[in-house]
């Protein structure tokens, strides 16, 4: 489902939520892909955590399921990260279909130093600075952090009411994305695209252009990209493997394009994962 955001409103409305509860809160869409945050930089805590690659991946793991879990729920779920802070994910739902997903948290429940096994057997981590940086954040109870949540719900209903963030009920443009997200291996031409969905190339130029500020071309390469970051961080497969399923002409070619959005190359970002 595509999903119109009025930025502008959801990041004052997201900075507000901070200010009020000193909690970063991040919206993500209904494909866990974030959209807009409170604009406040993570905790020093999580900073310092997330300087190591794979204690990164098991934060962005953590993530993706707590999300995972709100969606089968549809309901707000609760837990504590792998480096013992609380975090709480509260869906959006618009007419029993969820759009998307407010997640905030980053909360200290309590003052006892988490017993994590990635501090023991991670190199890169200095327990005592560890314990520094985590003894300098804010206690939070179990009735204040009630209390956030109930905030969060507040802030959902007018994220709905005040139309910040609403389903895009345009038929054409629809079925062209998923379209494309269901055949990004496939060499998807313009021509190729409008005889499939039926619509003239004019017409899908105009919508994509108004929609996303981009050509057809540009937004399937996005895509692509988007898919790609998934086999470099999750499978073992060869640059030129992945620019093969990602539908790319060529490694080469893949390359440029990955440079141009991600700012490194694919094989820099993949080993960067595995430091």
């Amino acid at each position: 489902m595509l999903i119109n955001y009025d930025l502008q409103k959801i990041n004052e409305v997201l900075h507000d939520f901070y200010e009020a509860t000193g909690v970063r809160i991040d919206l993500f869409g209904n494909d866990f892909i974030p959209i807009s945050s409170s604009h406040h930089e993570i905790c020093n805590y999580c900073q310092y955590i997330q300087n190591d690659s794979s204690c990164k991946n098991a934060c962005v793991t953590f993530d993706e399921s707590l999300l995972t879990r709100s969606k089968h729920s549809k309901a707000n779920e609760q837990d504590v990260c792998p480096f013992g802070l609380t975090n709480i994910v509260s869906p959006i739902i618009w007419n029993e279909q969820i759009i998307g997903y407010l997640f905030f948290g980053q909360m200290k429940m309590t003052t006892e130093f988490p017993d994590a096994a990635e501090y023991e057997t991670n190199p890169y981590l200095e327990k005592m600075a560890l314990y520094e940086h985590y003894s300098s954040l804010s206690l939070f109870d179990a009735e204040k952090a009630k209390s956030i949540s109930n905030l969060a719900k507040m802030l959902i209903a007018q994220i709905i009411t005040e139309d910040m963030l609403k389903p895009d009920f345009d038929e054409i443009l629809q079925s062209t994305v998923t379209f494309i997200n269901e055949n990004l291996e496939k060499d998807l031409s313009i021509k190729y695209i409008s005889q499939k969905i039926n619509v003239s190339k004019n017409v899908l130029y105009t919508k994509f252009h108004s929609r996303f500020n981009c050509t057809i071309g540009e937004y399937i390469n996005k895509k692509r990209i988007e898919k790609s970051v998934d086999y470099l961080t999750k499978s073992a497969l060869s640059i030129e493997e992945i620019s093969q399923r990602c539908g790319f002409s060529s490694a080469s070619y893949y390359t440029k394009m990955f440079k141009t959005q991600m700012g490194v190359t694919p094989l820099k970002f993949k080993k960067s994962q595995k430091l």
